[in-house]
């Protein structure tokens, strides 16, 4: 077995680490510690450079569209994060720090499934809410759910995908 194998191994056993602490400390808290986001974010830095290393820096370097679009979870988790902090409460700023510690493990392509069926689910989730305030007659105005748990199918699906043959 390769050295890239067990880098990409441990990677993927770091974003589910991750993945699984973040959910389950968004579930009881509703907020993600900074110590863990830290953690993570310094751990996944050596890996999202060497994903870069790996894809474009092998050969000679040309500036392409797929090295600049290496750098959209970054930079759209960061003003996630931004919006966060001017939306007085409207989305967490934990959810915006996660999606960025996110962007270090994940693709463009891989981030851009999570964020938008994390999107999908909470759009589901929230006319549930919704449905179920009016059956109890309750203000729905004063209901919240964490957004994290939201990314759970995808995680699902990237956790299935490990394991399917390729050809």
């Amino acid at each position: 077995m390769s050295i890239l194998f067990f880098i990409f191994l441990l990677k993927t056993i770091l974003f589910y680490s991750f993945f699984l602490f973040s959910i389950l400390w968004d579930f009881r808290k509703k907020s993600l510690p900074k110590l863990l986001l830290l953690f993570y974010s310094l751990v996944g830095v050596p890996f999202f450079l060497f994903s870069l290393w790996q894809d474009f820096f092998q050969g000679p370097f040309q500036l392409s569209l797929p090295f600049l679009y290496s750098f959209y979870p970054l930079l759209f988790s960061f003003l996630l994060f931004l919006f966060a902090k001017c939306s007085k409460g409207a989305l967490g700023c934990g959810d915006g720090l996660f999606l960025l510690c996110c962007a270090f493990y994940l693709n463009y392509k891989s981030f851009l499934f999570l964020f938008l069926s994390g999107l999908i689910c909470s759009a589901l989730v929230s006319m549930l809410l919704f449905l179920f305030s009016i059956k109890m007659k309750k203000n729905w105005k004063n209901m919240s759910f964490p957004f994290i748990p939201c990314f759970i199918p995808a995680g699902v699906y990237f956790f299935v995908l490990l394991f399917t043959p390729r050809t």
